[in-house]
């Protein structure tokens, strides 16, 4: 009798997305029961649903959940739950990277009259998956005027930037390059392997992406631990391997 197949869950979208996930599905198709969860959809009965592994593709609120019922029934995953949810905190992030000494922008949370923080700077809610969460606005010059409390961090003017994609034990880099900004794979230096492994360490992370950028120095300005690997050449070739390691692992 053949093996049987592990039964894997990935919260993603059938219909749409990006087309490189498409492609890693139909891959994982051919060896594994591949079940496709929504990502705007929590499913409360995870636990009793018989996966082998799950994997949130999506960054989206009820994906997140879902991670959180995987990890906490042991169901084995690539990312820890904990450090997807203080990636997804911008204030306790930033307060992690900067702790363990890796350079971010200055940064201040509060209402408006208590940011010490003068222009340029960026504000922004405080989670990513929160209501306007990847809004910001941009102060160049003036007070800052906000409702509520926010995040507010420097601006950066960048001379270069980069995505880092850590894929389990590979590491990957690409710059948007003009005029239409497609961004394209370039040599990955040592310096951003390491500062991968850090961050990996660090939030318990098997698959993110680093946004960084260069002005005199390197800045972090973003962990994001769903990935697009945009302009990676071997994109679907690592991602695959990573998960089915993960797997045999598992």
């Amino acid at each position: 009798m053949p093996a049987s197949k592990p039964t894997i869950a990935i919260s993603y979208y059938e219909d749409r997305g990006n087309p490189l996930k498409h492609q890693l599905f139909d891959r994982l198709r051919s060896w594994t029961d591949l079940r496709i969860l929504h990502p705007e959809t929590e499913h409360p009965d995870l636990a009793e649903m018989g996966f082998d592994f799950y994997h949130m593709a999506a960054w989206r609120h009820a994906a997140l959940a879902d991670l959180r019922r995987a990890r906490k029934a042991e169901v084995p995953t690539l990312n820890s739950y904990h450090g997807a949810a203080t990636t997804e905190d911008r204030l306790a992030r930033c307060r992690t990277l900067r702790n363990e000494g890796v350079r971010v922008p200055p940064f201040e949370f509060g209402r408006a009259e208590q940011i010490t923080l003068g222009p340029p700077v960026l504000v922004k809610p405080r989670h990513e998956l929160g209501d306007g969460g990847h809004e910001f606005r941009v102060v160049y010059s003036g007070s800052l005027e906000f409702d509520g409390e926010r995040f507010v961090e420097r601006y950066v003017v960048p001379r270069r930037s980069y995505k880092i994609f850590g894929v389990g034990d590979q590491t990957r880099a690409t710059r948007h390059i003009p005029p239409d900004g497609t961004p394209k794979e370039v040599e990955t230096p040592r310096r951003f392997r390491e500062l991968t492994a850090e961050i990996a360490d660090l939030f318990d992370l098997g698959l993110f992406e680093l946004d960084v950028v260069v002005h005199k120095g390197l800045y972090v300005i973003d962990v994001n631990p769903v990935v697009s690997l945009a302009g990676v050449d071997d994109a679907v070739d690592i991602y695959e391997s990573l998960l089915r390691e993960a797997v045999r692992s598992a």
